[in-house]
């Protein structure tokens, strides 16, 4: 049988929140051996919600549950010198660590990369931080809406007459997440040629400012034109864009000129296809034109339901999208049948579907997903098998280290 994708890799997951538990949470969720060290009062996506019947609980949160699958977790506080030597000693029997910590910090505790690579040259560690580890912003805090704000596009999402919004969840951390994984992963494949380790500086600031969800092209278009992109109104929106249907709202992309006349005579208008304006850009076309259109759509579309319009507009090539609440997705005919979501028991929230891959694999079988882990529900475990007695563990409990 063909190993899964990170089988044999052992990480070190030294991070909070949402962009270093995702990169963790790829790597164990593709067979890597992940073991998430929490602060004794747990990683504070614990207290994030919405929880379980929505009664705030360490162990239900949807967001430490969905990114902490396939771990292990122990606690262990880094600010003793008994937590140092623990974490010290886990990172010697590790390939990857990722950390998020305020830089410097684990240079102050001695767990620099400069330090732990002085006898060992093959460790790759990541770290993630909102500006990186160097230049005049590196001690700056950053949440998702100052980093969506300040590196991504967020200057072009809204209404143009009003503020600018922030994308929905934590975007821009997910995708230094994602970022992180795929250069650890690089380092890591030139140990294993024979080459040495790396120390991996990802700037989620700088991961949004590469992003292709329009920032990049946005700052090709301004270095040769010498102007930034603006949020756009109604015009060119002609037949475009989020509009109700039946059970719903479909996003179909109708509006161009090349699409125009076949559109038309889908929703029942011949007469507006044959009109020399349909050929025409949205620009151009007249207000009655338009407004013939725009009302002979929104009848059309809402004697339909979002996925049957949708269908009828694939069906001649035009782009478009029913607009899907949670409750689709989960029961969504497409996903069931590429068995997307996995059930999972936990013992505080029960069964509950989660999404079960990123993407499919040819070879590996897949596995069971494994529950999100209780609160330092390894450490005992783990610790004994560094060699630490059970009196050496409740010493330690007692001084509140682990």
């Amino acid at each position: 049988m063909t190993r899964q994708l990170f089988e044999g890799i052992r990480v070190l997951e030294l991070g909070t929140m949402v962009g270093v538990p995702y990169s963790g949470k790829i790597f164990a969720d593709y067979g890597a051996d992940v073991l998430k060290v929490e602060p004794l009062e747990g990683d504070p996506s614990r207290a994030e919600g919405p929880f379980l019947q929505d009664i705030p609980n360490k162990e239900t949160s949807a967001l430490f549950l969905h990114l902490n699958t396939n771990k292990k977790s122990i606690t262990c506080d880094l600010s003793t010198t008994n937590g140092r030597d623990i974490v010290r000693s886990l990172i010697d029997t590790h390939d990857v660590v990722i950390e998020n910590f305020k830089p410097g910090t684990l240079e102050s505790h001695g767990l620099g990369y400069e330090t732990l690579t002085s006898d060992r040259t093959d460790l790759v560690m990541g770290s993630l931080t909102p500006f990186g580890q160097t230049g005049p912003w590196k001690d700056f805090k950053g949440s998702e809406l100052v980093l969506q704000a300040m590196a991504g596009p967020m200057h072009m999402n809204g209404d143009p007459t009003k503020e600018p919004i922030k994308l929905g969840g934590n975007l821009a951390h997910y995708h230094a997440g994602l970022s992180l994984t795929y250069a650890c992963m690089l380092a890591r494949l030139r140990v294993e040629r024979g080459g040495s380790g790396d120390h991996i500086d990802q700037s989620v600031y700088e991961a949004q400012a590469g992003f292709r969800d329009r920032r990049a092209p946005g700052l090709t278009s301004a270095s040769y034109t010498g102007r930034s992109n603006k949020r756009g109104g109604s015009l060119g929106r002609t037949a475009s864009g989020p509009r109700p249907a039946q059970d719903g709202y479909a996003n179909i992309m109708a509006g161009t000129s090349k699409h125009v006349p076949a559109f038309l005579r889908l929703i029942g208008r011949d007469d507006l296809a044959e009109h020399p304006d349909a050929k025409k850009p949205a620009t151009q076309m007249s207000t009655t034109f338009i407004e013939e259109m725009e009302a002979s759509y929104a009848i059309w579309l809402i004697e339909r339901t979002k996925r049957d319009a949708v269908a009828a507009t694939q069906s001649i090539g035009i782009l478009g999208g029913a607009i899907l609440t949670v409750e689709d997705l989960l029961n969504d005919p497409h996903y069931q049948e590429r068995n997307v979501w996995e059930e999972v028991e936990h013992p505080e929230t029960g069964s509950m579907r989660y999404p079960g891959r990123h993407f499919v694999t040819s070879g590996a079988t897949r596995t069971q997903m494994k529950r999100a882990p209780l609160l330092g529900e390894h450490t005992f475990a783990v610790l004994t098998d560094m060699g630490y007695t059970k009196a050496d563990i409740v010493q330690l409990r007692r001084a509140k280290v682990i």
